[in-house]
């Protein structure tokens, strides 16, 4: 009898099969696409089965001679199948006969002796000719199980990868935040030892005015002096009392000069000081930068028991001022963007005067506004002299520097694949924008112009936003993504780390429109058709709101320290520009 051994795995799994007759087959390439297909030949040389449609692919592109014959022919002789010892006893190492269905175990002639007295105990060579056990369906569900396992390798490798990148990313995260801080302390430092050399110079031309007036005093004094002592050694009485008496005056003269040149006082030191932003940050040290990851329970617990929840705010309305049509605008201002710098300033974009405007504490503009060649519609700051505007008469944005003068320059543009409204900070390198025209309401962007998406397990709302229907904001120590929808009257909080969302509805909530990070990484939104401000917690709770006396808010911002919120509107002949102080609400 001619035996043959499978060593092909697909043909191990391949077929039903009954003692030691036959073995039914399927065409081998089709299993691969998950088919069950009868093959027609056999190729000796491969040993391989196929049927008509795979046998002149096999003979064109697989390299090799091929001897292909009838399956008839190849069946003319019977297969003994090596089942590679599951059909031998593990206790007692003899062929399997039996199988006992009371205990669903398979016997052979030993342990027929044990369950000899179990009611069920059948002969395999009599039950199998009756019942085909169906192979076919557990083909099917191993190739299955096959392909899952394929998935999970898979994906092991890409999140290996994904790791892999993100520690790469994270190096160059910090290493940029590094260079910033030590360019920033450096600039720092020239402008404190050029304000320092200043204070000296004008310090220094007081104290030589003092030393001046004090040596004229003592070039007299020494003139007084040895007349004095000449009138006193060699004078007559007469002449020592008229020198005594001329001197009187003159001594209350010098008396005076000296006295006054001894009030004017300096100080011979200087020193330096450090806001407690800063002190801070060194306080924490090594716990200054920490890792998010999927699944991170390890927070911080210090910064955990000197936090305190989210509270209510009170708002101080601080300076007000209307809108108008200046001059050398074109249209009434619309304010579609604002943002703080880190030391206090305004900045603003005119939408319908292309403009970008710096102004102070009292909203009062500095300088010389930047023009655009088209309009702006966000800004937002990302260093203490970077600014990054959306819009500005292209599909991108731009980057522009500020110097402490207040001159605006442009640095670079951005050319983008997308239409952006509004932006925000995620990171010190990259920015969340969101998007009209696109069926991705929100994206990211980085200074070097990379754009990118959101994890697909971010579920966006199945709409495509037109300008100004949608705006965003990002809560970067929550890792929190705001979307609003201005015609669905909803905010949506996307949870970027583990893929959850929430839909904040409320009657408090009408036509959100601008939105921004709040003290206490909470979210401010505008409700425009309540003239207020809603206050939220990054869990849909509503803290409070807060009407503001204009109609139809649209731009809102918070200063990088909170104590001061930025409100402006777009009404045409009421356009206001609001500044309010930001306290706790008191319990």
């Amino acid at each position: 009898m001619a035996s043959k051994r499978f060593v092909d795995s697909n043909r191990d799994n391949a077929g039903d099969f009954i003692g030691e007759s036959a073995v039914t087959q399927s065409c081998e390439p089709c299993m691969k696409s998950n088919i069950s297909k009868t093959p027609t030949v056999f190729c000796k040389d491969c040993d391989e089965f196929l049927c008509d449609a795979c046998t002149n692919p096999h003979r064109v592109y697989k390299p090799g001679h091929h001897n292909i014959v009838n399956v008839q022919d190849h069946k003319s002789a019977p297969v003994i199948l090596d089942m590679k010892g599951m059909d031998k006893c593990h206790e007692h190492g003899r062929e399997i006969e039996f199988f006992c269905q009371d205990h669903s175990k398979l016997c052979c002639l030993s342990c027929v002796l044990i369950h000899r007295k179990c009611d069920k105990l059948d002969e395999i060579a009599k039950v199998s000719r009756q019942t085909r056990p169906d192979l076919q369906a557990l083909k099917q569900s191993l190739i299955k199980m096959q392909s899952e396992a394929d998935a999970i390798i898979a994906d092991c490798k890409q999140s290996e990868t994904g790791l892999n990148e993100s520690i790469a990313k994270i190096s160059a995260e910090v290493d940029t935040m590094k260079d910033r801080i030590i360019q920033l302390f450096e600039e720092a430092k020239q402008k404190l030892i050029s304000e320092a050399k200043q204070f000296k110079t004008a310090k220094g031309k007081r104290i030589g005015n003092k030393c001046d007036a004090s040596l004229k005093v003592k070039e007299e004094l020494n003139n007084v002096l040895s007349m004095c002592c000449v009138v006193l050694e060699r004078g007559t009485p007469s002449q020592q009392y008229i020198y005594s008496e001329q001197m009187k005056e003159k001594r209350k003269t010098i008396e005076s000069t000296i006295d006054e040149q001894r009030k004017i006082t300096f100080s011979s030191t200087m020193t330096v000081s450090f806001p407690k932003q800063v002190t801070s940050l060194l306080e924490m040290g090594s716990n200054s930068i920490k890792l998010n990851y999927d699944g991170n329970k390890t927070v911080d617990t210090s910064s955990i028991s000197l936090s305190s929840p989210p509270r209510p705010v009170t708002l101080e309305l601080l300076v007000s001022v209307d809108l108008p049509k200046t001059r050398d605008d074109k249209k009434e201002p619309v304010l579609s963007g604002l943002d703080f710098l880190p030391d206090g300033r305004l900045v603003a974009v005119d939408n319908k005067n292309w403009k970008c405007i710096i102004m102070n504490e009292r909203l009062q503009r500095l300088g010389t506004p930047y023009k655009f060649k088209g309009s702006p519609y966000c800004v937002v700051c990302v260093s203490h002299d970077t600014l990054c505007v959306t819009g500005g008469g292209s599909k991108g944005v731009c980057l522009l520097s500020v110097s402490t003068d207040n001159t605006i320059t442009l640095t670079r543009e951005i050319k983008t694949t997308s239409k952006f409204f509004s932006i925000c900070c995620m990171s010190p390198s990259n920015m969340v924008v969101s998007a009209f025209d696109n069926p991705r309401p929100a994206r990211m962007i980085s200074v070097d112009g990379v754009e990118s998406d959101f994890d697909h397990f971010l579920t966006f709302p199945l709409k495509t936003y037109k300008l100004d229907e949608s705006t965003c904001t990002y809560v970067q120590s929550k890792n929190t993504l705001v979307l609003t929808d201005q015609l669905a009257h909803t905010v949506y909080m996307y949870d970027t780390v583990n893929g959850t969302s929430r839909a904040v509805t409320d009657e408090n909530i009408q036509e959100p429109r601008g939105a921004c990070v709040g003290p206490g990484d909470t979210v401010l939104v505008f409700s425009k058709n309540n003239h207020s401000i809603v206050h939220l917690t990054i869990d849909g709770k509503i803290l409070g709101t807060y009407p503001v006396d204009m109609e139809y808010p649209v731009s809102i911002c918070v200063s990088k320290d909170g104590t001061r919120l930025a409100v402006t509107n777009s009404v045409r002949g009421a356009k206001k520009l609001h500044l309010y102080k930001i306290s706790p609400a008191m319990s």
